[in-house]
């Protein structure tokens, strides 16, 4: 075959895909932007992962490919975390949120497209890094497709296009056009606008002309060039046998390391666990459990890479198997130490989210551990495959959890307890509660919380100090908002309900920004709720301008 029938027949898939695929990707961009546009985390998130899953399964279909039986189990995972999405209000959830249905998009695509079976991490990753890469690559196989395309269907129904042609330069056309005349239209007539403005919503096109513009141009290119890229299935299945490491160097370094680990292990059992031994002064026992837990985290990352990277890079050997059990089972000590220590530490200094990810890493991490021991004795074990499942299965656990709502629970019952035990209250870090999102509102406005709050001692020496000061300040008569003394729940609810709820609402239409976690907080703002924090009677919710 010469190079120019070679050039030819790719030029017809070429147009051939476009004719396939071009009037989807349209329709999928037009979708994208419908539901994403300005909306992070309202009810259309869990559409926008259906109607993605749809449209690569439609692509798979046309591409003549079955899709595999564990496809299944990406595309539950997928829509599970977009019903998270819609159902939180914390931005680290949301953010990890979308990590995660990004990673096991492509994991999804390459899996059907791929013989994977005996893919490690790193080649996945590799595949993952070069699909995104190559699809960047493409960025203008939209415009020479459609060229492609419209040349093919001129040059077979004497310069008369097909339909699906002229519905996708119909609809691309009509977007600006519809927006300037509505625009006029409802500028001219005040009844129309009227009429149109509670279905059209033209202020809001008007204004976000440019963003939609850019977003459904983003998506259609996205959507498509990945297609394009993936029917090339230009990535080699080809696993080489990277285990070419010379293992005595393995076992000279795991070797160190190891007898470091058993010392440290042993150290944990008889000071940490077993609590039997004196120890260096001034430590106490509280303060010596209440540190390292992140440092200890890190060693168990650490070792979990390393464990990976030998299992994959040098010659198989039973020494070194030995070796790898015993850091295995090491980071076993290592993640309760870890997990002992941060639970200490929480009992003392509170919860946050950190902490709270913190123990749920520590989890998966022991999951993980206990693969990798597996696949030590038993090569054939789907190393990979479990990882992800693991990881996707507690994630979606986690992204479910509402660790907020249990932040705010946990840290204003430690409040009631320390009010009750303590004639001085300390410092509480009030601050970071102020910072949560609307998953901790049924915990913080709930009626029998604040009754309780409410009850309690006023007695604090801050806010006695901070009163008296404001009240003898002598500016207080000429300037009356001078050190005004407000509600720490008042703060909170200005915060999170007019600064990000109404603000979100605003920007992206209110019935697409709809939240259910947002929803439930209005619904905690009741009267009675109101009621009782306007009272401006609480010290434990005290705070300054």
């Amino acid at each position: 075959m010469n190079e120019s029938t070679k050039f030819m027949e790719e030029e017809e898939k070429k147009s051939r895909h476009f004719g396939l695929f071009g009037l989807s990707s349209v329709i999928y961009a037009l979708f994208y932007t419908f539901c994403l546009y300005k909306n992070a985390s309202g009810i259309t998130y869990p559409f926008f992962t259906g109607g993605t899953l749809f449209y690569f399964f439609s692509f798979l279909k046309k591409s003549g490919i079955s899709a595999k039986k564990d496809s299944a189990f990406y595309a539950v995972s997928i829509e599970l975390l977009g019903i998270s999405t819609f159902c939180t209000d914390n931005k680290n959830i949301i953010l990890m949120n979308k990590c995660g249905i990004f990673i096991l998009f492509f994991i999804l695509f390459i899996h059907n497209f791929y013989q994977d079976k005996l893919w490690d991490i790193f080649k996945y990753f590799q595949a993952i890094l070069q699909t995104i890469l190559g699809s960047l690559h493409s960025f203008t196989r939209p415009v020479t497709d459609f060229k492609l395309y419209r040349k093919a269907e001129k040059t077979k129904d004497k310069n008369k296009m097909s339909g699906p042609a002229y519905i996708m330069i119909g609809l691309l056309i009509s977007l600006p056009l519809l927006t300037v005349v509505l625009s006029l239209l409802s500028s001219a007539d005040i009844v129309f606008r009227s009429f149109i403005k509670d279905f059209a919503f033209i202020d809001w096109l008007s204004e976000n002309f440019i963003g939609l513009t850019f977003s459904i141009l983003f998506s259609f290119f996205a959507s498509y060039c990945i297609s394009a890229y993936l029917e090339k299935r230009s990535i080699k299945e080809e696993v080489a046998d990277k285990r070419t490491g010379e293992p005595l160097i393995a076992i000279t370094f795991t070797a160190i390391l190891s007898f470091i680990y058993l010392l440290f292990s042993g150290i944990q059992i008889i000071y940490l666990f077993a609590g039997n031994m004196q120890l260096p002064k001034p430590y106490t026992y509280a303060e010596y459990a209440r540190e390292g837990f992140f440092q200890l985290l890190f060693v168990c990352l650490i070792n979990l890479v390393l464990v990976f990277v030998c299992l994959g890079r040098f010659k198989e050997n039973k020494a070194l198997k030995a070796i790898l059990t015993i850091i295995s089972l090491c980071t076993y000590i290592m993640i309760a130490s870890s997990a002992m220590r941060m639970l200490l530490y929480i009992q003392y200094y509170d919860l946050t989210f950190l902490r709270f990810f913190v123990l749920w890493a520590l989890i998966a991490i022991f999951f993980l551990i206990t693969g990798i021991l597996i696949h030590i004795y038993k090569e054939m074990f789907p190393l990979f495959k479990y990882c992800i499942t693991v990881v996707t299965v507690l994630y979606i656990a986690f992204s479910f959890s509402r660790p907020d709502y249990f932040i705010a629970k946990y840290n204003i019952a430690q409040m009631l307890e320390k009010e009750r035990t303590e004639s001085e209250r300390p410092d509480y870090d009030t601050l970071y509660l102020l910072g949560l999102s609307a998953d901790a509102a049924p915990a913080i406005l709930n009626p029998q919380t604040l009754s309780a709050l409410f009850n309690g001692p006023e007695n604090s020496v801050r806010w006695t100090l901070d009163l008296k000061a404001w009240k003898n300040d002598s500016r207080r008569d000429y300037y009356p908002d001078t050190y005004k003394p407000t509600t720490w729940m008042e703060e909170y609810l200005h915060y999170t309900y007019y600064d990000s709820i109404l603000l979100t609402e605003h920007e992206g239409s209110r019935w697409r920004t709809f939240n259910l976690s947002r929803y439930t907080m209005k619904k905690c703002m009741n009267p009675f709720t109101m009621s009782l924090f306007m009272k401006n009677k609480c010290p434990l919710f005290y705070t300054l301008y």
